[in-house]
């Protein structure tokens, strides 16, 4: 599982569902969706989707154009993959909103309801997102003072419930696979030179081929010093520390992290040629204990990670999503609510 539990929006778009368990709004509303005896009402799921909404514009209308919401997703795979972007916003709010939900229903079990002083944060949020907003989109969303706080604070109610959750399982992990060594290497690199717009030039080549030359010259005085980052300093050109193991490259390109696998401490790599350019490459540790201790870290931080995740999948199986269709129907996302660029 590769999804991180609860995924967090940025804070102007940090919006969600009001939750059942903790539902203190007494407004009439009209039920979309129901989890049991949970009621997602069509309110909270129209103001998410239009915040969701803005934030999708922003980020892909250089892609798709002001149709946008008619076009096929780029993104997504395999069983249940939208047809255009408007559907697969709002499958995307749907499952935000059951997460959502379910981790409110089990705020109690961890113990997890906000403080007073948390209250008084979420909010100074829900003021500052009135403020930033423009009243096209609040009026959109149907966001008042009142409501965007309530929908707040129930999406920060989840967030506490998710690391209360987190925070009391204590993973199992393996420190002889979390040992790391360290490999150090050197990039020569050949993909071009870059404006400031990003546009790229590539090199020719010639061009290509001098640098093949020079990433050879650094390859043979690398191993003559035994050491690739004085050969780094002597000819200024930056290297790069990597901690790797048997089981992560740890961010290395994968031919690499081969070769220095291969290799015995302080051996230096010949010319390693990638589509990136030419590496040259130095195993200079078979241990390290800071780098092993963060490996550590982050393998507890990723089993915390998919153990909540697992745990809203089982309660989604314990209590499915039943979708009014023809009140979820009537919520259009086939327009902007953005000024075009």
């Amino acid at each position: 599982m590769n999804r991180r539990c609860f995924l967090m929006l940025p804070a102007v778009l940090l919006l969600a569902a009001l939750c059942g368990g903790c539902k203190e709004n007494k407004r009439q509303e009209t039920p979309v969706a129901s989890l049991g005896t949970e009621t997602i009402s069509l309110e909270e799921a129209v103001f998410y989707t239009r915040m969701l909404q803005e934030q999708w514009e922003a980020a892909y209308y250089d892609s798709y154009g002001a149709d946008m919401w008619q076009h096929e997703p780029e993104f997504g795979e395999g069983e249940g993959r939208a047809d255009t972007l408007e559907e697969a916003l709002k499958q995307n709010v749907m499952d935000t909103l059951t997460e959502i939900h379910l981790l409110c229903a089990h705020t109690e079990e961890y113990g997890a309801e906000l403080t007073g002083e948390e209250k008084a944060i979420v909010a100074k949020r829900a003021e500052a997102f009135m403020r930033d907003n423009t009243p096209a989109v609040l009026e959109a969303a149907g966001a008042d003072r009142e409501s965007v706080e309530q929908f707040l604070l129930y999406n920060e109610q989840a967030a506490k419930t998710a690391e209360a959750l987190k925070e009391k399982y204590e993973p199992e992990i393996n420190e002889e696979e979390a040992r790391v060594g360290k490999l150090t290497y050197c990039l020569f690199a050949t993909t071009g030179t870059f404006d400031a717009e990003g546009n790229r030039t590539p090199f020719t080549e010639e061009e290509v081929l001098k640098i093949r030359e020079a990433a050879e010259r650094f390859a043979v005085r690398a191993k003559e010093l035994k050491d690739i980052t004085a050969a780094g300093a002597e000819i200024s050109h930056t290297v790069i520390d990597v901690y790797f193991n048997d089981l992560t490259d740890g961010g290395a390109h994968e031919l690499v992290a081969r070769a220095a696998r291969e290799m015995d401490i302080g051996g230096v790599s010949g010319v390693i040629e990638t589509q990136e350019g030419y590496y040259i490459v130095q195993r200079t540790a078979e241990y390290d204990d800071a780098a092993t201790k963060e490996r550590i870290e982050e393998m507890e931080y990723l089993a915390r990670e998919d153990y909540c995740a697992r745990m809203v999948d089982l309660w989604r199986e314990e209590t499915p999503l039943e979708i009014a269709d023809e009140v979820w129907a009537s919520v259009r996302v086939d327009k902007l609510i953005t000024a075009e660029p």
